[in-house]
């Protein structure tokens, strides 16, 4: 069923890609969740709510526009790949979800100001976030320690010279 996924156009229907709509998808409800709370104490589920449904937003976006490759090579000049920017953030969001997973079952244990069931429905679905972003960090890890990644072009800087009227790397 997977080669049935990978042999299609759309981007959307290979591996790690499949995850990024679903992210958002679930940050959205998780605003729904953590929205009908009526504390004033969830700061820090509402910035991995927002930093998380922006990243996966613009993750999407670009995507879908196949921009992932020129928007690399612009700000990098070839040296990072989009599969190691992903990692990195996947990796960082998957703890993030983590930490919200804590957090919202220990609000719900002290809420004082009615029903805790936004901080339960906030906990289970970071629960899900954490998988959504967790398992493209597992797919993506395996290909770069296996060498599955296409290989980048090497950069060479040279060093400044005064004397010189060429600009820093001649390529």
């Amino acid at each position: 069923m997977s080669s049935s996924f990978e042999a299609s156009e759309n981007v959307f229907l290979k591996m790690p890609h499949f995850f990024k709509p679903l992210q958002a998808l679930n940050a959205v409800i998780l605003a729904i969740c953590v929205g009908s709370t009526a504390s004033s104490d969830n700061g820090l589920l509402w910035f991995a709510i927002l930093v998380s449904l922006l990243i996966s937003a613009a993750a999407t976006v670009i995507f879908a526009t196949g921009f992932q490759d020129q928007l690399m090579d612009s700000l990098s000049n070839g040296a990072v790949s989009w599969n190691i920017v992903e990692l990195i953030y996947s990796f960082v969001l998957s703890i993030l979800s983590v930490i919200c997973v804590w957090l919202s079952f220990s609000f719900a244990n002290r809420s004082l100001y009615g029903t805790s069931a936004g901080y339960i429905a906030s906990g289970l679905f970071f629960i899900v976030q954490t998988a959504l972003y967790a398992s493209p960090c597992v797919s993506i890890y395996r290909d770069v320690k296996n060498g599955n990644e296409l290989p980048r072009q090497q950069v060479y800087v040279e060093p400044a010279n005064p004397f010189r009227n060429a600009p820093y790397q001649d390529f």
